[in-house]
Order: C-alpha cells, then sequence, then structure tokens
C-alpha cells in the first residue's frame, strides 16, 4: 500500500492511500473516506471474501441457535443424575438460556455499532464456547444452569450481529435479501436440529450431548477467528487511527467525523436503543410479536410433542426426537417459495410494474402464505393426534409448520433489516429480546393446557392466536411506507443517505488532492 503522506516541512504533502481518499482542509486537518468503488469498503469486497464471511458468520447463529433447543430431550437424565424433583424444572435449563437471550443483546447488538461487528462476535462466541464446555462437565445443577445462562447470554450476539454484517456486505436489496435468507434459515432452524441431537445422543449419556455441541462449537469458532471487520465507520476509524499513529500526528479525521454522520450516542442511548425501538417503532414491535410467537410455538412443541406422542402412541424419546424433522424439512423447503417470488418480483421489476417500487411489496408478500400455513399446521395437529388416527398423520402436519414458521422468520426480519439497515442490529436484537421471552414462558404452560383441555383444544388456542397474528404483515403491506415516514430511526437513515450522496457527487475528487 502506497504511503498516505509524505513529510515536507510541517505540512504533509497528500498521496492517496489504496481504497482510500484524503482530503486537506483549510484547517490542516486530513479528511479520510473510502475511495469511489473502494475495495477497503465491504460492498466491494471480492466474491471470495463475502462468501467466507457470510459462511463464518452463518455457522455462529447456528451453533447458537442448536444450542438453545439441546438439552430439551435430555432433561429427565440431567434431573436424575443430579437427583432434582419436580416437574416445573424440567423447563429451566432451555429456559435460562432464553433468558440470557434477553439480556445479550441489550449490549452486544448497540455494541456492534458502536466498536464493531467482528469484536463483538469473536469476544462473546469465545465464551459461548468456554461455557459449552463447562455444561459438559457441570457437577450440580445449579452450576448446569448458571452456564446456560451464559451460553445464551454469549449466543445472543450472534443472533443479532450477524444481520448486521449481512447488511454491511451487500447494499443491494436483492442480493441482501438473499443472503439474509440464509441468515434467517439459520437462526431458525437451529432449535430444531438442538432435540433431534439430544434424543439421538442421550443412549450415550447427556453429558455427550455438549460435548458433541462443543465439537461443533470448537470447529466454528476456529472460522471466526478470521472473520473480517464489516461495519464501515469502524474501518474507517481504524484507518484513521493508523495514519495518525504512522505519522504522528491528530490531523486525520473521517469523512463521518467531519460530517457529523454517525451517531454519537450516550452509554444509556446504546444499551436502551433496542428496548427503545420496541416501544416507539410500530414496525419492530409488531413483527416482534408475530415473530416471537412463531418461535415460541417451537419451545412450545419441545414439551408438547413428548405430551402428544409419547402419550398417545407410545413413543419413546428418539422417535419423538425424530418427529421434529418434517418440521425442519418443511423451513428448508421454504427457501424455494421465497426464491421462486424473489425471481417474479425482478422480472416485474423489470418490466417497469408499478408495484415493484414499493419496498414492502419486496418481502412481505409470502407471509400471506407462512401465515396460514402456519395456523393450519396447529389446527392439524389438534385434530388428528388421535390412537385411532395413525401416527404419520399428525406428524406430517410439521411439513405445514416448518414451511410458515420459517417464511415468517425470513420475511418479516429481512423487512426489518431493510428499513433500518446500520440500525439492524438493535433492531434484530430487539425480536430477539421479545420471542426469548416468549420462549422462556411458552414450554411451562404445556403440561397445564394439556392437563386440563386435551390435545385437541389445547393445541386449538394455539392455532386461534396464529390466526389473530395474520393480518399483521398485511397491516405492514398497505401502512408500511406511512410507518417509516413516521419513524424517526427511518427518517434519520434517509437523511444519512441524502448526505453520503451529496458528498460523493461535491467532494470526491478523481485525482488525489495535493496540498498547496
Amino acid at each position: 500500500m502506497a504511503p498516505a503522506s509524505e513529510v515536507e516541512g510541517s505540512k504533509p504533502r497528500l498521496v492517496a492511500a489504496e481504497g482510500y481518499q484524503l482530503t486537506r482542509l483549510m484547517d490542516d486537518q486530513i479528511v479520510v473516506d473510502f475511495d469511489h468503488n473502494s475495495i477497503a469498503h465491504p460492498t466491494n469486497w471480492s466474491h471470495a471474501k463475502k462468501i467466507y464471511t457470510v459462511l463464518a458468520a452463518l455457522f455462529l447463529v447456528l451453533n447458537s441457535g442448536i444450542s438453545s433447543s439441546l438439552p430439551s430431550n435430555v432433561v429427565p437424565y440431567i434431573m436424575e443424575d443430579f437427583g432434582v424433583d419436580g416437574g416445573s424444572q424440567k423447563v429451566l435449563p432451555t429456559g435460562v438460556f432464553l433468558i440470557g437471550y434477553v439480556v445479550g443483546p441489550l449490549g452486544f447488538s448497540p455494541l456492534s455499532e458502536t466498536i464493531g461487528r467482528k469484536s463483538v462476535l469473536l469476544g462473546s462466541f469465545t465464551v459461548f464456547v468456554l461455557a459449552t464446555l463447562a455444561c459438559a462437565f457441570a457437577p450440580n445443577w445449579p452450576s448446569l444452569l448458571i452456564f446456560r445462562f451464559i451460553c445464551g447470554a454469549m449466543g445472543a450476539a450472534p443472533q443479532t450481529v450477524v444481520g448486521g454484517v449481512y447488511a454491511d456486505m451487500f447494499s443491494s436489496p436483492r442480493n441482501r435479501g438473499r443472503v439474509m435468507t440464509f441468515y434467517m434459515s439459520a437462526a431458525s432452524f437451529g432449535p430444531i436440529v438442538g432435540p433431534i441431537m439430544s434424543g439421538c445422543s442421550a443412549q450415550y449419556g447427556w453429558r455427550w450431548t455438549f460435548r458433541i455441541d462443543l465439537i461443533l462449537a470448537g470447529s466454528c469458532w476456529i472460522g471466526a477467528l478470521f472473520l473480517p471487520e464489516t461495519f464501515a465507520r469502524v474501518i474507517l476509524k481504524k484507518k484513521v487511527k493508523e495514519l495518525n499513529s504512522t505519522f504522528k500526528t491528530d490531523n486525520y479525521i473521517s469523512q463521518l467525523e467531519l460530517k457529523k454522520v454517525e451517531v454519537n450516542s450516550s452509554l444509556l442511548e446504546i444499551f436502551t436503543r433496542p428496548i427503545t425501538m420496541v416501544i416507539f417503532e410500530p414496525i419492530i414491535l409488531f413483527s416482534a410479536l408475530y415473530i416471537s410467537f412463531a418461535y415460541a410455538l417451537i419451545f412450545f412443541c419441545f414439551a408438547a410433542y413428548p405430551i402428544i406422542f409419547e402419550g398417545t402412541y407410545g413413543f419413546n424419546v428418539q422417535q419423538t426426537s425424530l418427529c421434529f424433522l418434517p418440521i425442519g424439512i418443511g423451513a428448508a423447503s421454504s427457501g424455494l417459495i421465497s426464491l421462486y417470488y424473489d425471481i417474479y418480483y425482478e422480472k416485474a421489476k423489470a418490466q417497469g410494474k408499478k408495484w415493484t417500487t414499493i419496498p414492502e411489496y419486496q418481502r412481505l408478500p409470502i407471509c400471506l402464505i407462512g401465515g396460514p400455513c402456519l395456523t393450519i399446521s396447529l389446527f392439524w395437529l389438534a385434530w388428528t393426534a388421535d390412537r385411532h388416527v395413525y401416527w404419520l398423520v399428525p406428524v406430517l402436519s410439521g411439513l405445514f409448520f416448518g414451511v410458515g414458521y420459517q417464511i415468517l422468520f425470513i420475511s418479516l426480519l429481512t423487512y426489518v433489516t431493510d428499513a433500518y439497515k446500520i440500525y439492524s442490529a438493535s433492531a434484530l436484537s430487539a425480536s430477539l429480546i421479545t420471542r426469548s421471552i416468549l420462549g422462556a414462558v411458552f414450554p411451562l404452560a404445556a403440561d397445564p393446557m394439556y392437563s386440563a383441555l386435551g390435545v385437541g383444544w389445547a393445541t386449538s388456542i394455539l392455532g386461534f392466536a396464529s390466526l389473530a397474528c395474520i393480518p399483521i404483515p398485511v397491516m405492514f403491506i398497505y401502512k408500511g411506507e406511512w410507518i417509516r415516514r413516521k419513524s424517526p430511526f427511518c427518517q434519520r437513515l434517509m437523511e444519512d443517505e441524502r448526505r453520503r450522496k451529496e458528498e460523493m457527487m461535491a467532494t470526491r475528487p478523481s485525482t488525489p488532492v495535493e496540498a498547496v
């Protein structure tokens, strides 16, 4: 890389650093910004670098999701080993993990928008791996719960920050939407894999469940070591620091600092931003409620499936765990629906169809498939889970459940990412907080509900609740633009984009700028 400047007397002569533009101001300050189509900017990285970053981050999310539901099928063995009694305690290994999911985003997501994505992801996942190791060798029940809470708090970072990583690298809504599909798939598919893994490994002892997870997490941690920083503001900050250190000066500043585009947040604002967004941003609130309900249903099923299939059909732990496979198959196949709609949308956009100019129509219409699929699956399970009906019939309801659950995740969270861009980590963490709370609470209701109402009506109550949520994406489709115009965060983003375009037109020189 060429030197950024050469000292001549008291004034440096500016020479363009590779990928950066340097501009001298009247007061001898030197502004550092990305050059046009700079290879240093994450949106202009090579395909190989982007693919590595996408996959390495994706596996962090998948590990976090697997861990969230991992103990579900070995809890009876853990309680027996530690001499723990009481039916209400069997939800605690999963519940305390999800409480960690509530606590973690309050710090990690806003910090990733301040100190950068890599520092938060690598630091948190390192502790996650160590806590998983501690779970495998936990000496008693209380220590296991403490380690599970730590796993949850640290595992919350990939669940929220990785969405911001992808938004940093892909500015095109089309490319960002497609790569976000992988992220949403990992976030929602992980909890489905957890009980299958624990159910199949239970015969070797409950500690082997955590040891297998440790092997997976440790392998992914190695990949995380080589993750590059993707947050443009932090990359510029590091470049400014490097230049000031090299030339022993403090004259170098970033373009963002000069124009005050960077959000100068107080610590209070940084750590309360996700909660603020839930309260004051209708898009975040209602999308979080719908996603949280769908997410909580997964953890409810971890408690309900043993009641339904072991109680009605006499399945053992391994057979019950395999009943989750249709949910996974349905979730995987939902990607085909999303891809088909994406191709249809792009063709309509190329033809100049007016409806494609409305951002809500790029992400949300497939929710009109996902919502009904989720509702149908619940009523299907409710009234076919009977000993006089062949067991495969209620099990196959999981196909519709997986399709609906995954489509809702993909479309709503991608829509949120598009709407909030650089604030997407906080927006996603707001969703993670609400869904983790419901995910921790819902399983507690399974035993009382099924004991009092039976399989049919207990599951039907969930079906009616799902039916009530279907209008939420419809509201976004017709009123989303109006809501975004009223949003302070969205208005701030539009103002930032307007300023950046003006700066690009007015201040970018085509050749290196030299001091007079």
